[in-house]
């Protein structure tokens, strides 16, 4: 039978009855001051509250993560997301659990939580809990001082370039050429793609390849999918808030040994070759004109568990992002013949040979559609922070949504890129369609340090990629392309990584 406040008061010993008043007197006061001064606070900056998503569950929020869980079975949850958007404003205020959030998809918001106010706001507790069991100690969810350690950790052996070594892409560009049926029939580029990029990253990281393309059903091949599957186990566990610890997930950390497996022994290579070489004073003949990632970072330190999870988290931010991009590129080049025709025209002045970096920076017209591949379906398309101190976000507040509001301390903020790229008031009235050309113009056609586009950016191994593929004699069609619509959101998701 439940206890009351009372009935736990009266079992308490006698000794400890002040000490548990006092303590219980002091809580009410705090929250009393706190309430006082943040209705002051409001009050003299303007602040109103934003309008609220109807959260039927006002405790823990289950019905938040039931609809949630549902909408990424189904494969709607993009489509309920803007849906979201349009019924209650681009900012509203919802929860994750026990966890107050604010939704945005207001550039001024979202500046101020990445840039103007970005010491008040960490990776945080939520995220942590979700990929920890992947990542551990990776930047990709490290926080303050730990995630400092981590960027000066990994800043030297960024310093080298791995973009050069067009060599070794070639290889595995061709592996996957030689998967692309000739005659018309259907084939999955994303599964293909997922492949490549897993192939591309372990060759580079580690300095050989798990090779999954020629070999989907070796060791490579069940990598590829204990990492897929990871990525999907920890997106759901963010999903569910304080219940991760709680439901079982045999599956997922089945998958993350797996990994971890994978990564260790590759570590404990790079560790041992590393003490042979100071030992010995000689460098390994095979690997003294190639860069690899894992032998870099083991010269700065003998902890493999660091190791390990830096790695962990390059592989997926290697991996995943790319493979991503390439499945939602071409899913759009075969809805726009014109767009392939351009592109065909513009890698044929290359005239068959193989590009140079400086030629591959030059395709702008490339450029162009991988931006707005980027625009339409963003690699990440939505990410989070948590206030580590009350803060004022600039717009979204009262009726009009243009007030500021106050983000709380310990308050999640949400914001949805792929939302975020779909407003018609910023891109204009084709902002659902594919217009490269609007890119001709970036510095000019808006304030890009206002508007958050943070993948415009392309990788080189994207543009190699592409290149290649230009090689074929016709764009992929309707007929020959699997990738329907649905599957660019599901791919969508799957790429968002650990900024879900």
């Amino acid at each position: 039978m439940a206890l009351s406040v009372f009935d736990l008061v009266a079992k308490l010993p006698a000794a400890a009855l002040p000490g548990f008043v006092v303590a219980l007197l002091y809580y009410f006061i705090l929250q009393i001051i706190t309430y006082r001064t943040r209705s002051k606070f409001r009050l003299e900056h303007g602040c109103k509250p934003p309008s609220k998503y109807p959260v039927r569950d006002p405790i823990f929020g289950l019905d938040v993560i039931y609809d949630s869980i549902r909408a990424v079975k189904r494969r709607t949850f993009l489509s309920d997301k803007l849906a979201h958007y349009d019924a209650y404003g681009y900012t509203h205020s919802s929860r994750l659990t026990t966890m107050p959030v604010i939704v945005t998809i207001e550039p001024e918001n979202i500046k101020a939580v990445l840039l103007t106010n970005f010491k008040d706001f960490v990776v945080g507790t939520p995220r942590r809990r979700a990929f920890s069991p992947v990542l551990a100690n990776s930047i990709l969810i490290a926080d303050g001082a730990e995630w400092e350690h981590s960027r000066a950790f990994l800043r030297p052996s960024f310093a080298r370039s791995q973009v050069g070594d067009l060599a070794t892409l070639e290889f595995h560009v061709k592996n996957l050429l030689d998967l692309l049926p000739r005659d018309g029939s259907t084939v999955d580029l994303a599964e293909i793609f997922f492949r490549f990029t897993a192939d591309v990253t372990t060759d580079f990281m580690f300095g050989e390849s798990i090779l999954s393309l020629p070999q989907p059903e070796a060791f490579g091949g069940e990598l590829a999918a204990a990492a897929r599957d990871a990525q999907l186990g920890a997106e759901r566990r963010f999903r569910l808030g304080i219940f991760a610890h709680i439901v079982p997930q045999p599956a997922f950390y089945r998958s993350v040994r797996k990994l971890h497996a994978y990564m260790d022994a590759h570590v404990d290579k790079a560790v041992q070759q590393r003490r042979s070489q100071n030992t010995s004073g000689k460098t390994d003949e095979h690997d003294k004109d190639r860069y690899i990632f894992s032998k870099e970072l083991a010269k700065l330190t003998d902890d493999r568990i660091q190791l390990r999870d830096q790695l962990a988290g390059i592989f997926f931010a290697g991996r995943d992002t790319t493979a991503a991009l390439l499945s939602n590129f071409f899913f759009v080049l075969s809805r726009e013949p014109q767009a392939w025709k351009r592109l065909q025209r513009e890698i044929d002045s290359l005239d068959g040979r193989k590009p140079t970096l400086d030629e591959l920076k030059g395709l702008k017209y490339l450029s162009f559609c991988l931006n707005e591949t980027l625009r339409l379906y963003p690699i990440v398309q939505g990410t989070s922070r948590v206030a580590i101190n009350d803060v004022i976000l600039p717009t979204g507040g009262g009726d009009d949504g243009k007030s500021p509001i106050l983000v709380t301390k310990g308050s999640l903020v949400m914001f949805h890129m792929f939302a975020l790229h779909k407003r018609k008031d910023i891109w204009g009235d084709d902002a659902d369609d594919f217009r490269p050309e609007r890119w001709q113009d970036e510095k000019t056609s808006w304030d890009v340090s206002i508007l958050p586009f943070p993948f415009s950016r392309y990788r080189m191994n994207d543009f190699y990629l592409l290149q290649s593929n230009s090689r074929l004699q016709k764009p992929p069609t309707r007929q020959s392309d699997s990738y329907k619509s649905s599957q660019a959101s599901r791919v969508g998701i799957r790429g968002r990584g650990p900024n879900a």
